[in-house]
């Protein structure tokens, strides 16, 4: 059953006064799922354009009668160390105000896309993997992204698409099992688009598929168009 939509753009904008990749995301519920649990989340991420580091995440959660915003503030930013300003803001009231250190390359929810996307594929060999850590809320979870090889995605019997599946492992309650919660399929080739994410979830697995894309900077090489006879 299809259960919402979401928006996914990448473009750039202004931050601090200075030209970065601004990510951002629009998820709202469908109609049908509106009436027994309503959605609407916006999430918004920058990032460095020459080198892809995260500035800055906001992200404002809009579920029922849960509500929140919070700021993902990264003060210092090394492969080896980062330090990130958490703030968060509920009914009015400031409810965490904290810094986080970790010991590896840190991301928020958003710009852990453009990590995926931004890997050298052409010199990983199957297996190969990163360490690397994500901001969610007050936690710090350490996450492996593991490159599991070129695969064909079918979307219907006349699209399919050549891929790049990443594997991803997350140590979070939310996931069946910590090693592979989420696999995402990326284009093979130089755009690197997110085509599918599956998560495996305790209420269940989730999916999400890219239905349409504008604006590309290479041609979409990997898309596979089979002819009816």
């Amino acid at each position: 059953m299809k259960n919402g939509s979401a928006t996914y753009r990448l473009t750039t904008a202004a931050y601090n006064q200075k030209q970065a990749f601004k990510s951002s995301l629009r998820f709202r519920s469908s109609s049908f799922f509106d009436k027994i649990f309503k959605i609407r989340d916006t999430l918004d991420a920058y990032a460095t354009i020459s080198d892809l580091k995260p500035l800055y995440h906001v992200r404002s959660v809009n579920e029922g009668n849960y509500s929140f915003k919070e700021e993902i503030t990264i003060n210092d930013r090394q492969p080896s160390y980062t330090e990130a300003k958490i703030k968060r803001i509920k009914g009015g009231k400031l409810t965490v105000d904290t810094l986080m250190r970790i010991q590896n390359a840190g991301y928020d929810l958003l710009n852990i896309f453009l990590f995926a996307r931004s890997l050298d594929y052409s010199k990983m060999k199957l297996n190969d993997s990163y360490n690397i850590s994500l901001f969610l809320g007050k936690n710090k979870l350490n996450v492996v992204v593991r490159y599991e090889g070129q695969s064909v995605l079918e979307k219907s019997k006349t699209l399919k698409y050549k891929t790049l599946l990443l594997s991803v492992d997350v140590a979070d309650e939310v996931f069946v099992e910590s090693t592979r919660a989420m696999h995402i399929w990326i284009s093979d080739d130089e755009n690197h688009v997110p085509l599918k994410l599956r998560a495996n979830l305790k209420i269940g697995a989730a999916e999400a598929y890219l239905v349409s894309y504008k604006n590309l900077k290479y041609p979409l090489t990997s898309e596979i168009r089979i002819e009816q006879k």
